[in-house]
């Protein structure tokens, strides 16, 4: 029974990372912040505050804070999660990258190289 119930979590954690990779490549970006040119940033900026609660869950992440200033064309408040932690970054994007398409893969193996590059 225990065992069921541990395969069934792994099961679900691995659903649940499909997931947020796909919501990552849709929605997400990754760059260098010119602020921070020997770092890398990942970012997901969205109007449902649930759906970047769950997907902030899921990386493992607390930092999700709403965009202080709206612009006159946002009629909806937007939450934001930026994760710029040399490590954070490499975790998740070693974890989503088998889930990310041609494109969105090959920007995160040039961020993944950036950061290796850094550390050694």
């Amino acid at each position: 029974m225990q065992q069921r119930q541990s395969l069934a979590a792994i099961g679900q954690r691995y659903t649940d990372i499909v997931w947020a990779a796909g919501l990552f490549e849709g929605e997400g970006c990754i760059y260098v912040p010119s602020n921070r040119p020997n770092g890398c940033c990942l970012q997901l900026e969205m109007s449902d505050l649930d759906v970047i609660e769950k997907y902030a869950k899921i990386v493992e992440s607390d930092l999700v804070r709403p965009r202080k200033t709206l612009n006159k064309t946002q009629k909806k408040q937007t939450w934001i999660l930026a994760i710029t932690k040399r490590s954070e970054v490499l975790r998740i994007l070693k974890m989503f990258l088998p889930h990310f398409g041609k494109r969105r893969a090959e920007k995160a193996i040039e961020a993944i190289n950036h950061l290796n590059e850094i550390i050694n």
